[in-house]
């Protein structure tokens, strides 16, 4: 999934297999990056992106 900006923010989503199974989100905010939950898993890197991103745009707008 490529880069996204909100709000001046620039979204970059990483997210990984740790177990080489299901994916675990993550998203890189400008310079900080925002982990999901452990318990947080989905079968697609698609999926798993989408919700890192929807997980980031929270983190911002929780920021003002």
């Amino acid at each position: 999934m490529p880069d996204v900006e909100y709000r001046g923010w620039r979204i970059e989503p990483q997210s990984y297999q740790p177990d080489g199974d299901r994916w675990r989100p993550k998203a890189m905010v400008s310079i900080f990056p925002v982990l999901a939950p452990p318990d947080v898993v989905f079968d697609t890197e698609q999926d798993a992106d989408a919700y890192a991103i929807k997980m980031a745009k929270k983190w911002i707008d929780d920021r003002g």
